[in-house]
């Protein structure tokens, strides 16, 4: 399966994923009971994901194994990037959470493990749909307790880094740059996105280790350069600047870095498209709309290679390789 190219799922696993800011966020967010009952000292990530291809493009998940209640346990976090709230979000983090189940269900004790889920969501609205699974149901409220114990039930803990969101941001340095930043994203009010902006650039300033604050500072502007088309580069150095020149001079570093990656990116897509112009030369209709939409998405080996091989590969393997 190909890597979604995403700037939102390239900056949660990049953050989320770090163990350190994983320990202080669900040390910061979870219940205090749930938090104590966790072994935060011990967390493990797992690689792979269990989001349906579908919604690759609008959900990223991370996997961390731990021990809960002295059980072995896992915490699973969606990532919400949707710039709306999906009311249905309830029911794919259920069919996630039985991929996982199915995975590491124990053959030998014929056991499952503890889960807990959780979504971290950063859309332009509010989060005010319904976690308990149970309550969906109609007339839930009536439901005899005879009734009641054939309705599977579960319920999320949600944490929303809206705009709008009065949630407050916790931990240390590190974590709450990257969740001001995660809330900035979806920020259409340019006074808004600028006043946030300021704390960011404070926020690093105040980083102890000089060296992980820059790298957290470009990592951030890349984020924000990426995912949002009404900021101004100018703005943003003279923000910078009256806290620290030398981050001022840093945001014009990125954006030139950024526009050269930018040529390169658009010599990328330039093979892509003519990747897709002469296979459907070859293969007709049989080059289905799929195949091409993978082609289009596919990273810069897989390209090199069927560049390197237009005239000789078989459809077969086209298929194979952009698996």
């Amino acid at each position: 399966m190909n890597e979604i190219n995403n700037p939102h799922d390239a900056f949660f696993k990049r953050n989320f994923g770090d163990i350190e800011i994983a320990k202080d966020f669900l040390r910061n967010y979870l219940p205090e009971k749930v938090a104590q009952a966790i072994d935060l000292e011990h967390i493990e990530k797992e690689n792979g994901s269990y989001v349906d291809e579908e919604f690759q493009n609008m959900q990223s998940d991370l996997l961390w194994k731990t021990k809960i209640n002295n059980h072995e346990g896992y915490i699973y976090i969606l990532f919400e990037h949707k710039s709306y709230k999906d009311k249905k979000v309830i029911f794919q983090l259920l069919k996630y959470i039985l991929k996982i189940w199915e995975e590491k269900y124990d053959k030998t004790k014929h056991k499952i493990p503890i889960i807990i889920p959780i979504v971290v969501y950063h859309g332009e609205t509010i989060w005010n749909i319904e976690t308990n699974l149970i309550k969906l149901i109609e007339g839930n409220k009536d439901i005899p307790e005879e009734i009641k114990r054939y309705i599977p039930s579960y319920e999320y803990e949600v944490y929303d880094f809206s705009p709008k969101s009065k949630a407050k941001i916790a931990g240390e340095a590190y974590t709450r740059v990257v969740i001001e930043v995660m809330r900035t994203a979806f920020e259409k009010d340019e006074e808004r996105f600028y006043k946030a902006f300021k704390l960011f650039v404070e926020l690093t300033n105040k980083m102890q280790d000089k060296e992980k604050a820059d790298e957290v500072f470009e990592i951030c502007l890349k984020y924000l350069l990426d995912t949002k088309d009404d900021i101004e580069i100018e703005e943003m150095e003279k923000i910078a600047k009256e806290e620290s020149v030398e981050r001022g001079e840093l945001i014009m570093s990125i954006a030139e870095k950024l526009r050269e990656e930018g040529i390169e990116k658009g010599k990328l897509e330039g093979r892509k498209e003519v990747a897709v112009k002469l296979l459907t030369k070859r293969f007709g209709k049989e080059l289905t709309e799929e195949l091409k939409e993978k082609i289009l998405k596919t990273d810069e080996k897989t390209i090199d290679y069927i560049m390197d091989n237009l005239l000789e590969i078989t459809l077969d393997e086209l298929k194979e390789i952009l698996k």
